[in-house]
C-alpha cells in the first residue's frame, strides 16, 4: 500500500481531474505516514501536509522563499505574493488600507445591488446553472466595481477567462493573458489618472521611497485579478452544493449572523486555495526530514485544514468548533491581503440568494465538474432547481 501510495504523489498531476479527485485521501495517508512528501511533479517537490509543519514553513520565510509562489514556473511578477521580506512589507502597506474590513463597508451597498441584479434575472425561471450565472458575474461584477472601477463589459469577460485558463491549465500563455489585461488598466491609470485602488498603485512607493516598477505595478494588478476572480467564485460554489446536500444547513445560514458563527468552518472545510509554492533557501531539517537549498516545496494548506491533529473530525463540516484556526487564508505574513473582501462577497452573495430562493436542489441529470489545480474540488458547473420564498 505504501508504495503505491508513494507511487500516486511520484506522477502526481495537480491539474489533472482523475488525479485531482484521489489528493484528498492521499493527502490523508501522508499526513499520517510520510508528512512531507515528494512529488515528481515539475522535476520534484516536497508536499508539506501536516498543519504544524505549515505553520514552521510560513514562519520563516528567509528559509521558506516565497519567491517561486507557483506550483510551476510563473512569467509573470505577483507582488507581493513573490516577495520576501522587507519588501514584502512595502507592498503590503499600500494594499492593506483599501482591503481593511472597515475600508470594503461602504461598498456593501453596491455588491447587495450587484446580487439582487443577478438573481432578478433567473428568480422566476426555477432553475440556474449556478456558476456562470452567478458566482462568476458577482465575483467579477464586485472586483470591477470596487478594486478595478471599471465598466467595461468586454473587458470583464476577457479577464474571467483568462483567469479560468490560468486555474485549468497554468501556462505561460494564460498568465500572459492575465498581464495583458493589466497593462491595459495601468495604461489607461497613466493616461488619464483618478482616485481610485488603481491609481494608488501607480502612485505607490517602496524600499525608502521608490515607486513601483511597470512590472511590479503589472504584477500587483494580476494578483488582484486572479484572487478577485477565481478562489471566491469557488467557495460561492461549494456552498451552493452544500445547500442541496446539508439538511438543516438552509436553515442555519439564514440566520443574520451566519457568516460570523459559520463561515469559517465552510472555509476551512472548502480551501479553495488550496496549495501554493516555496523555494528553499538554505539547507534545514525543520520540517523532520532534510531538505536542500534549491529545493522547491509546494505548501498544502487544504491539508492542513484536514489535520487530525489540529482539527477533531477534521473531514466533516462542524459547525459547533470553539476554535477554528484554518489556514484557508494562509498565514503569516503572506496572509491573503483580499480575505475581508472575500468574506464580505460570501456573506452577502449568500444572503442575498436566502433572501429570496429556497429549496436548493441539483437539477436532474446534474453531473458536477469540479476544478483543479490551486481551486481544487470546487464545482465548475452546478445545475440546480429551486422555489421562491414565500412571503
Amino acid at each position: 500500500m505504501t508504495d503505491s501510495r508513494q507511487e500516486f504523489f511520484d506522477h502526481l498531476d495537480w491539474f489533472d481531474e482523475d488525479h485531482c479527485a484521489r489528493l484528498d485521501d492521499q493527502l490523508t495517508w501522508a499526513r499520517g505516514q510520510c508528512p512531507v512528501v515528494h512529488s515528481g511533479f515539475g522535476g520534484g517537490m516536497h508536499v508539506v501536509t501536516r498543519y504544524q509543519d505549515l505553520v514552521t514553513v510560513a514562519a520563516h520565510p528567509e528559509i521558506f522563499s516565497s519567491s517561486m509562489p507557483g506550483l510551476t514556473s510563473v512569467p509573470v511578477a505577483l507582488p507581493p505574493i513573490d516577495v520576501d521580506p522587507p519588501l514584502h512589507h512595502d507592498f503590503r502597506a499600500f494594499l492593506n488600507g483599501p482591503f481593511s474590513r472597515s475600508a470594503l463597508q461602504r461598498y456593501a451597498p453596491v455588491v447587495q445591488q450587484l446580487a439582487d441584479e443577478l438573481i432578478d434575472q433567473f428568480a422566476d425561471h426555477g432553475e440556474v446553472e449556478f456558476v456562470s450565472e452567478f458566482a462568476i458575474p458577482f465575483t467579477a461584477g464586485a472586483l470591477a466595481k470596487i478594486v478595478l472601477d471599471d465598466d467595461n463589459q468586454e473587458r470583464l469577460a476577457r479577464a474571467v477567462d483568462a483567469v479560468t485558463q490560468v486555474s485549468v491549465q497554468n501556462t505561460p500563455e494564460s498568465f500572459a493573458a492575465v498581464a495583458a489585461l493589466a497593462a491595459e488598466l495601468m495604461a489607461e491609470r497613466e493616461a488619464a489618472p483618478r482616485a481610485d485602488l488603481l491609481q494608488s498603485i501607480v502612485d505607490a512607493t517602496v524600499a525608502d521611497g521608490r515607486p513601483l516598477t511597470m512590472e511590479e505595478r503589472l504584477g500587483v494588478v494580476t494578483v488582484l485579478l486572479l484572487g478577485g476572480l477565481d478562489t471566491t467564485r469557488g467557495a460561492l460554489a461549494y456552498i451552493a452544493e452544500f445547500l442541496t446536500e446539508i439538511p438543516g444547513l438552509e436553515a442555519r445560514l439564514r440566520e443574520p449572523d451566519w457568516a460570523a458563527r459559520d463561515l469559517d468552518e465552510l472555509l476551512r472545510y472548502t480551501s479553495t486555495v488550496s496549495v501554493m509554492g516555496r523555494l528553499v533557501m538554505e539547507d534545514n531539517d525543520l520540517l523532520g526530514v532534510p531538505i536542500a537549498r534549491g529545493d522547491r516545496v509546494a505548501v498544502h494548506w487544504r491539508s492542513g485544514n484536514r489535520d487530525s491533529d489540529r482539527f477533531d473530525n477534521p473531514g466533516q463540516l462542524d459547525f459547533d468548533r470553539n476554535h477554528n484556526p484554518h489556514l484557508a487564508f494562509g498565514i503569516g505574513i503572506h496572509r491573503c491581503v483580499g480575505r475581508h473582501f472575500a468574506r464580505m462577497q460570501l456573506d452577502i452573495g449568500i444572503t442575498r440568494l436566502l433572501n429570496r430562493l429556497t429549496g436548493f436542489r441539483l437539477a436532474p441529470g446534474t453531473e458536477v465538474r469540479r476544478s483543479v489545480g490551486i481551486s481544487v474540488g470546487a464545482p465548475r458547473e452546478l445545475h440546480l432547481r429551486f422555489d421562491p420564498v414565500t412571503p
